[in-house]
């Protein structure tokens, strides 16, 4: 797209920073990256472009850009140069806003991807602020250390044989499996469908209905966590991973950024979205020889592939490995934005392997503001 784009790099960020649905500006704010010379490194300003749906959306996003740049400004510097000024604008909605005919010079960050659109997923705000969650401290660190804990504590042999989950019924793929899973609960054809119990209950919209509420350390008593969409993506997934449970995920097009490091049949069973006389000739029969051949083999201990979820939750959805992330994705960014015109454009953006001193310096700038308080 920004190798075919008669447009400025100006021009294109108008032209995102005016994206609206019908009369509604999608919400978006601008970062602009800027050269500090006192520390060789690069900084982040913001400027609110048009206002977000909830305040704590880009409140969440901009804590985490800010420490991913704090941790490395100065690789920044020594990519770029000193004296550059990058802009970039993210959004807190839950669809991409850009599209390939729209000839952007650069494309939008958003909170998830889809094939069809050309804006670059970057870490949401459920990672610092996830309010569904209803715990007082609702951030993915201090989640992520209780269910990890939950996830040893509780001996597979111990854990509910079932498939289980919770959340709004009335969005995306929910609306055609939620009602049948409910149907199948009610009349008890949930093992003979699926060979475990059916354990699936509505929240409403945002958690308004509370009678069948399960707080998400509950979740790691369960064997079994079913994941699909929600309006678009689901934020809920990186939570049961971390429960050290066997996750069952109804592909979506809508992708969250570490979506791509996750391999069907190694972290997760793989199951498509499709409709309900589908999901009941096709689907539930193949779902329920694997999960019969797993209660076969694995009574007592987890099977590998609730071993290898958990360790992915653990290991490299880590703080640095999200500053990492947005750095890198920085540096391509970088690549479409200082180009001069579009055909200066690279057909690829090839980026240098991080090696061990540089990743080591990285780890130590960080470890310093953390002490210095930058990550109250």
């Amino acid at each position: 797209m920004a190798r075919e784009s008669p447009l400025t790099v100006e021009e294109s960020l108008g032209k995102i920073a005016n994206i609206t649905w019908g009369d509604y500006f999608t919400g978006k704010s601008m970062g602009i990256l800027y050269y500090d010379e006192p520390t060789k490194a690069y900084k982040v300003r913001w400027q609110l472009l048009w206002k977000h749906n909830e305040p704590h959306k880009p409140a969440g996003m901009q804590q985490l850009m800010e420490r991913a740049i704090a941790a490395h400004g100065a690789d920044l510097a020594a990519a770029w140069g000193p004296g550059k000024e990058v802009k970039f604008i993210f959004g807190t909605e839950d669809f991409p806003i850009t599209w390939p005919d729209q000839k952007l010079r650069v494309p939008s960050f958003q909170m998830c991807a889809s094939p069809e659109s050309p804006d670059v997923p970057v870490p949401d705000f459920t990672w610092e602020k996830y309010n569904q969650a209803q715990y007082t401290n609702t951030s993915w660190w201090e989640v992520k250390r209780l269910l990890t804990h939950k996830a040893k504590m509780v001996p597979w042999r111990l854990r509910e044989r079932e498939l289980f989950m919770r959340g709004d019924a009335g969005v995306g793929y929910r609306k055609t499996l939620m009602p049948l899973m409910h149907e199948v609960q009610v009349n008890r054809s949930d093992i003979a469908l699926f060979g475990v119990k059916v354990n699936f209950h509505t929240t409403g919209f945002y958690v308004t209905d509370m009678k069948h509420f399960s707080l998400l350390d509950n979740w790691c008593h369960r064997r079994y966590l079913v994941h699909t969409s929600g309006f678009s993506y689901s934020a809920s997934l990186k939570y049961k991973l971390a429960c050290g449970a066997v996750v069952v995920s109804f592909e979506s097009k809508f992708r969250e950024f570490y979506y791509p490091g996750l391999k069907p049949g190694v972290h997760y069973i793989s199951v498509p979205e499709v409709e309900r006389e589908e999901l009941l000739k096709t689907v539930a029969p193949q779902l329920k020889k694997e999960l019969s051949e797993m209660e076969q083999k694995y009574s007592d201990e987890p099977p590998p592939m609730a071993i290898a979820a958990r360790e992915f939750a653990t290991t490299q959805l880590s703080d640095a490995a999200l500053s990492c992330y947005f750095y890198r994705t920085l540096l391509a960014y970088g690549r479409l934005y200082l180009a001069e015109k579009g055909s200066d454009v690279p057909v690829e953006v090839e980026l240098p392997a991080m090696g061990r001193r540089r990743r080591l310096a990285a780890a130590l700038r960080r470890g310093r503001a953390l002490l210095l308080g930058d990550r109250a």
